[in-house]
C-alpha cells in the first residue's frame, strides 16, 4: 500500500511540474492599459511577425480600448495600423526604420 501511494504521489508531482513548464511557455499578453504601457514583462502584439513578443527598447506600446482585433496592446501604433494588411491579408508590409 505504501508503494502505491508513493508512486501515485510521484506521478502527481511529475504532472504538476509538466503543467507548470507548459504554462510558463505560453505568452503573457498585457491585459490592461496600465500593463501595456508600464509592465516590461508582459508581451504586446507585433504586426511585423503577427505574434506576441516581449517589449523592446525602441517600442512605444499603445493600448487600444475597443480593439476590433482583440489584441489591445500593440508594440507601436504602426502594429495596430498594419494589423489587417499583415495578419489578415498577409501583404507582408515592412516597417520603416524609426516607425512609431
Amino acid at each position: 500500500m505504501y508503494a502505491k501511494k508513493t508512486i501515485l504521489f510521484l506521478l502527481m508531482a511529475f504532472a504538476l511540474t509538466a503543467c507548470a513548464k507548459q504554462e510558463s511557455k505560453q505568452t503573457r499578453s498585457c491585459a490592461t492599459k496600465e500593463a501595456c504601457l508600464n509592465d516590461p514583462n508582459c508581451e504586446c502584439w507585433c504586426s511585423q511577425s503577427c505574434g506576441w513578443r516581449k517589449k523592446e527598447a525602441n517600442d512605444h506600446p499603445v493600448y487600444i480600448e475597443n480593439d476590433p482585433y482583440g489584441k489591445h496592446c500593440y508594440c507601436k501604433q504602426w502594429d495596430f495600423d498594419h494589423f489587417e494588411d499583415n495578419c489578415i491579408h498577409h501583404k507582408n508590409v515592412k516597417q520603416e526604420p524609426g516607425a512609431k
